[in-house]
């Protein structure tokens, strides 16, 4: 949670020239395996340069019977008329950092969005690209909708489920503020 905090905090500071948003979310998760549940916080930040989607995410998820998960994710995207397609990498700590429970990955997926009244509907699905089959396989898709409350905060309520090994749903609420 400290290193969430710290990530957060930094980008914040810094990230008000370089980025087009920022947004902050919590999640509530249950692992649809083991009936585990977790809340999770992620931060995100991106921009647009040379006509690409450049996001940042970092995501850490508190087990109510005890331990962390952490990772972080780097995408790079191209809006394809509606369709906004991304590919990247990631970095999973591992449960409670274990030493050799760490792995990278890559990732791909795409996602869409449009204004449906006055919220802003969207939904995706992105996958992990293991470089080592013994790491687990994600595939999450989600879907949601964001509201403006000004013209640059507005709140996100937004689910997914993810399948493969790792098998959870999940229900947030964010806020997102653009520059």
């Amino acid at each position: 949670m400290n290193k969430f905090l710290i990530a957060g905090l930094t980008a914040l500071t810094f990230s008000a020239q370089a980025s087009n948003y920022v947004s902050l979310q919590v999640d509530t998760v249950k692992d649809t395996k083991t009936n585990a549940t977790s809340t999770a916080q992620y931060f995100r930040a991106g921009t647009d340069a040379y006509g690409l989607n450049l996001d940042l995410a970092a995501r850490t998820a508190a087990y109510r019977n005890g331990g962390l998960l952490s990772s972080y994710e780097g995408t790079v995207g191209k809006q394809l008329g509606p369709v906004n397609v991304f590919g990247g990498v990631g970095y999973d700590n591992g449960f409670n950092g274990a030493k050799k429970g760490n792995f990278t990955y890559g990732l791909v997926g795409a996602s869409a969005g449009m204004p449906i009244g006055p919220v802003y509907a969207f939904a995706g699905a992105k996958t992990r690209v293991n470089w080592d089959s013994a790491n687990p396989k994600q595939t999450v898709a989600f879907a949601g909708v964001s509201y403006n409350l000004t013209k640059k905060v507005s709140v996100d309520l937004d689910v997914s489920k993810s399948t493969q090994t790792i098998k959870e749903k999940a229900a947030g609420v964010g806020v997102r503020v653009t520059f």
